[in-house]
């Protein structure tokens, strides 16, 4: 009686080489989008006070060299949270601007990753300073809730294309 494993050298070879293929691919895909990356300016993550986050307590980021002048920027906000944070969005003031954003989506779904209770989603937003007057940014809530229980980290990010 004949083995029903008779094509499994076959199959071993063809799976070999559609991981080979997919593993190339990979590594071509991480290279071009390295080559495309950013160059970041400021990356941080500040925390939140475990109560909650008080609309007195401005949360700043320093940088640490100025920006070259002339030059596009991205910026990005980062929010750490609780699944038990109750909105759906959250309001903010960066630099006196007035910033919307929204944690999850029109049926209630976290947008942004996580596991667990910690979820995280990374927001662009538009935000045009003048070169010299970047030399900090300043984040408060302007959520109704005072203090604001949920809200876990706040970052940002400042980043410029080559």
């Amino acid at each position: 009686m004949k083995s029903k494993d008779n094509h499994r050298p076959c199959f071993q070879k063809a799976s070999r080489q559609l991981w080979q293929k997919l593993l190339t691919s990979g590594v071509s895909l991480f290279i071009l989008m390295a080559s495309c990356q950013e160059n970041t300016y400021h990356y941080s993550y500040q925390p939140v006070c475990p109560t909650g986050w008080k609309k007195t307590d401005t949360l700043t980021y320093r940088l640490n060299t100025p920006l070259p002048e002339n030059q596009a920027y991205g910026f990005q906000i980062g929010i750490r949270h609780q699944d038990t944070y109750h909105y759906r969005d959250l309001w903010l003031t960066v630099n006196q601007d007035t910033v919307h954003l929204y944690l999850a989506d029109s049926t209630g779904n976290w947008l942004g990753n996580g596991i667990g209770e910690l979820r995280q989603a990374v927001f662009p937003i538009s935000y045009s300073p003048q070169c010299d007057s970047i030399r900090e940014i300043r984040i408060t809530h302007i959520m109704q809730d005072n203090p604001l229980p949920g809200i876990h980290d706040i970052g940002i990010r400042i980043s410029g294309k080559h």
